[in-house]
């Protein structure tokens, strides 16, 4: 939904179901969980704390009773909880299907109900019919809000979504005229709506004097400034650079036909709400069944082309098969916060996070005198006769061909220069972009515009305000990543040939993986058994692992596993003088200094992990 965020409690060991709740995106909101559960006799209540701005938060619980769920429930289930929740101090509404109907007031379960809400100081708000069928009307949904909340009005709504209609509360609380409903997220990138390659390409040719001076430079930085301004300039009156809002993407295959069935559908609601004739009921039935099939029908034929059009693409089946059935909640959160004074705490944050990960990791091992022993001694390759590793220059063909593999959907780094362009460009600049590449090589010089990164934060789990709960991603410029793939080709090679990389690692290793792991582990242990071993197992999750890597402890070992002088000396200038930014939004933070630590999203970073 639009602008909401999701609070949802699943049933486990059954088929779906569960209770949810849509929260506003400018309200800050949190689940209970010490409250919230779905108990042994199938009870739900999902609790959750619901702030705006500045005012005084408010809890609400959302309720399921079903029907194999006894009524002992609102004694043992739901009234302990309610007790907790008062503790909070803070105006409490209870609503849900609860399966008493209100209608009924000799019932067995309204009894029980009403016994609970009544000993609790409670207020049930609803008092007309929420489920109406073509021979009955009863009262299952109710609003049961505590005698500190200030409720201004309260009802029913029909509606044909479902056989329960919609019943609602309205709660005063003043809003500070200053804070807007919504704030709208925006960001900056460059608009390909009117991009026209071809016109690109001619414009570029345009500009071969200026590309041609690049050889005519003796260093690195100077030649891609060069490039860097060219491709900017031109760019920009193809793609210029826009502020764009960001919306949720419509739903693809919602046409025409079926809003206008909705339309008829709600229509004959509303006329049998007004006459309760059996023959409108039916009518209504026909159309809101028909709407069901028509929208299942529309998203299965949808989804069946997409994966037809995909069927050669494993990485974009996968996101067919993750819109059509979503394993979590991937919306886009909300902040409550200023962007900007946000960005610059996420700044401070990871200003910190990669020199306190490498002072934590010195103190462990000073607290408990552990040894780091260099893995690269672990192989049984005799080094003394095995030559060093340089990196060597490339030819036209070599990047014209790195290029040409680069992923096309893959962000754009502080330049905004997307892989697109890069690949449409090749034909004016493959001789001196290949010149920049080869001077790197020999300058052992990493270009110091491509050591900039933009972060952005992905949200790993609790409130996405908080910069440690967010896995930051660096952005980096598109065209850097061809260098990074050429030095990573060749010192790949390198390290297999020799057999200098530890038996021991499966993790971002050639035609290693998760289950190469598993066959060791699975081949070692009953081995071990039926020699009468002892097998000890040591689950381990490093934290900050990209972070916490050591410059001069990593270029100490790669020259221990055969990089030549010059090679180390690339990649220091590699790790060496890098800084970034965080973006969140529109809003960008001030750049900071790296000193420890590799990119999260750099082609080099998870070799140099292994490493």
């Amino acid at each position: 939904m639009m602008n909401m965020n999701s609070r949802r409690l699943d049933r486990l060991h059954k088929g779906g179901g569960g209770i949810c709740a849509y929260v506003r995106k400018d309200l800050k909101s949190s689940i209970l969980k010490e409250l919230s559960s779905i108990s042994d006799r199938n009870f739900h209540q999902l609790w959750i704390n619901v702030q705006c701005k500045k005012l005084k938060s408010i809890i609400i619980c959302v309720t399921y009773r079903p029907d194999d769920s006894p009524l002992s429930s609102f004694e043992e289930v739901l009234k302990p909880s309610y007790i907790q929740a008062l503790l909070l101090d803070k105006p409490i509404t209870i609503l849900g299907d609860l399966n008493g109907d209100g209608l009924k007031k000799t019932g067995t379960e309204f009894k029980a109900l009403e016994k609970f809400y009544t000993d609790m100081n409670l207020k049930q708000l609803i008092t007309k019919p929420t489920r109406i069928t073509a021979t009955t009307q009863s009262l299952l949904d109710v609003i049961l809000v505590s005698s500190n909340n200030p409720v201004c009005d309260s009802d029913v709504i029909h509606r044909p979504i479902s056989d329960h209609s919609i019943v609602f509360v309205k709660v005063m609380a003043k809003k500070p005229k200053t804070t807007p409903q919504y704030t709208p997220q925006y960001i900056t990138t460059r608009s390909y709506k009117k991009y026209n390659a071809d016109l690109f390409v001619t414009d570029l040719a345009k500009e071969a004097d200026s590309l041609l001076s690049i050889f005519d430079q003796t260093d690195v930085d100077s030649k891609l400034n060069i490039l860097n301004d060219t491709l900017q300039s031109v760019l920009s009156l193809h793609a210029p650079v826009k502020q764009i809002k960001l919306r949720n993407r419509p739903c693809p295959f919602f046409n025409q036909e079926i809003k206008d069935l909705m339309r008829s559908r709600d229509l004959l609601l509303k006329q049998y709400i007004q006459s309760h004739h059996d023959t409108e009921w039916i009518n209504f039935k026909h159309s809101r069944d028909l709407v069901k099939k028509t929208l299942q029908e529309a998203k299965r034929d949808y989804t069946f082309e997409e994966v037809t059009a995909n069927k050669n693409n494993s990485g974009s089946l996968w996101k067919i098969i993750n819109r059509a059935i979503p394993s979590k909640d991937k919306q886009r959160p909300a902040f409550t916060k200023d962007l900007t004074v946000l960005a610059n705490k996420f700044y401070q944050f990871l200003a910190k996070v990669g020199l306190n990960a490498a002072d934590a990791v010195q103190r462990l091992r000073e607290e408990h005198d552990i040894t780091v022993r260099d893995s690269s001694s672990e192989t049984d390759t005799d080094t003394s006769s095995m030559e060093s590793f340089n990196l060597r220059t490339v030819s036209l063909k070599e990047v014209r061909q790195i290029v040409t593999s680069l992923p096309m959907n893959k962000s754009p780094g502080p330049d905004k220069i997307i892989a697109r362009v890069l690949k449409d460009s090749l034909p004016v600049i493959l001789g001196p972009f290949t010149d920049i590449i080869n001077c790197s090589i020999l300058t052992s010089t990493f270009p110091f515009n491509w050591k900039e990164a933009e972060v952005i934060a992905i949200l790993k789990d609790g409130d996405h305000e908080k910069a440690a709960n967010n896995r930051p991603i660096s952005m980096l410029a598109v065209v850097s990543k061809v260098l990074e793939r050429i030095v990573l080709n060749q010192f790949s090679a390198y390290l297999t040939k020799n057999n200098r990389l530890t038996t021991h690692q499966s993790g971002n290793k050639n035609v290693h993986s998760t289950e190469t792991l598993d066959i060791l582990l699975t081949d070692n242990i009953p081995e071990a058994m039926d020699k009468k071993l002892i097998t000890a197992l040591v689950l381990l999750d490093l934290s900050k692992a990209f972070d916490s890597i050591d410059h001069a402890r990593l270029l100490h070992k790669l020259f221990t596993i055969g990089a030549s002088h010059s090679t180390v000396k690339w990649f220091k200038s590699y790790l060496t003088g890098r800084r970034q930014y965080v973006r969140i939004g529109s809003a960008y933070s001030d750049t900071l200094p790296i000193t420890h630590g590799v990119p999260q999203g750099a082609i080099l970073s998870p070799l140099l992990f292994c490493i």
